[in-house]
């Protein structure tokens, strides 16, 4: 085999580190299947491409560069690819440990099913949609039987936040686990429903795979995206 001189190998490696080639490295230990190429393979390339080559037709300079930023170009890919892989793993344990702080606080959802607090009282909000001159709230027990009507008066277009001490009208603690709630509002001199929105506390954090949307177990409201969460209460 024909040695190379020392300063003409420094010369190459120069070369080769510009353009993101690899040097290759020796090794003691028997080699697997290679997946990749690494400066050594494409060193064997190069060398059996102009050997090989036309010596009336040689390849031009311009086509020698082109091939060594083809080569740059796909190492810069790969190592691109490991970083990424490397970044979405983190990612990934990031996203467990954040919705895993989220368990045992209270979140605004949608939905019309209210557990009650430690005080035995429920909050929540009324989504509007435009603007009322009326609006009336009615909270009801499981069984349907209604406990409890709040005037919350004029409201613009948006959320109407509520609270409800678990108390009837004569001051006497209700005392139940799950109420329901509905909205009125006056619109165009009818009466009409709007939406609602209960607090209840987060129960369960599910691990989400890949891209696949944060999701939370909320008491009263079921599996929730975290996009819907509105408000956090601690």
């Amino acid at each position: 085999m024909t040695s190379v001189s020392p300063t003409a190998q420094q010369s190459l490696d120069t070369l080769l580190s510009k353009i993101g080639a690899k040097k290759a490295t020796g090794s003691s230990t028997p080699a697997g299947p290679k997946t990749s190429l690494d400066q050594s393979d494409f060193l064997k390339l190069m060398t059996a491409q102009m050997s090989n080559q036309d010596p009336f037709q040689p390849q031009s300079n311009t086509e020698m560069i082109a091939q060594m930023a083809q080569f740059s170009t796909v190492t810069g890919i790969q190592q691109l690819n490991t970083t990424m892989t490397n970044m979405q793993t983190e990612v990934a344990q990031n996203r467990i440990a954040t919705s895993a702080s989220f368990i045992g606080k209270s979140v605004l959802v949608p939905g019309a099913t209210a557990l009650a607090d430690s005080t035995g009282g429920i909050s929540g909000a009324v989504d509007l949609p435009s603007a009322t001159p009326s609006l009336t709230l009615q909270i009801a027990r499981a069984n349907g039987e209604l406990v409890k009507t709040i005037d919350l008066g004029s409201n613009p277009a948006g959320l109407v936040g509520f609270s409800w001490d678990g108390k009837d009208a004569s001051g006497n603690v209700i005392g139940d686990n799950t109420y329901t709630v509905k909205a009125l509002m006056m619109s165009g001199g009818a009466q009409v429903a709007a939406a609602t929105d209960i607090y209840g506390p987060i129960t369960e954090a599910p691990v989400s795979a890949g891209t696949d949307p944060q999701t939370f177990k909320v008491g009263g409201a079921g599996l929730i995206n975290m996009a819907d969460i509105k408000s956090f209460k601690f």
